[in-house]
């Protein structure tokens, strides 16, 4: 519940909405077409593990604004929440086969990408950094609560 408030706070910031700070410029909104498309431009600036990447036209219309429309940047912030769910999720599924290589690939990518994310959301970028510090212990509770938390609007790509 608390990581779904951060997303509202951070998509809300987005749009000039909740910050603190005078923006210069609201942000553009974005109508289910146009969320779309930036859905896919900006997939391919994210690295996915094998076998977890989303099927980007469900991702849009279960993360998009419906009818309504949503403020440019948005899109951002969904892709970083499924990348961290697929590498979260990847991490566990390598950890259950014994895969030491996509392990070890997974704990990289959960300790040095995954806290870069939402620089407007340092409790989210907090939460990041703990979460692989716990998986690199070996204790991966936080990981699968991320995942319990925001995953399931996620289809993987087949």
């Amino acid at each position: 519940m608390e990581r779904h408030i951060v997303i509202v706070t951070a998509l809300l910031a987005l749009a000039g909405c909740a910050s603190a700070q005078p923006q210069p410029q609201p942000a553009r909104l974005l109508d289910p077409q146009q969320y779309a498309k930036a859905l896919g431009d900006k997939y391919s600036a994210f690295s996915w593990p094998e076998g977890r990447e989303p099927d980007l036209s469900v991702l849009a219309e279960k993360s998009g604004p419906g009818d309504g429309k949503v403020p440019e940047g948005a899109e951002r912030v969904v892709l970083e929440i499924t990348n961290s769910c697929a590498w979260y999720a990847s991490w566990e599924d390598a950890r259950q086969r014994g895969d030491h290589v996509s392990v070890a690939r997974a704990l990289k990518v959960m300790a040095e990408v995954l806290p870069t994310f939402s620089p407007e959301d340092p409790d989210g970028q907090r939460y990041a950094r703990e979460t692989a510090a716990k998986a690199k212990a070996g204790d991966g509770t936080q990981a699968a609560d991320y995942v319990t938390a925001n995953c399931d609007a996620v289809k993987w790509s087949e």
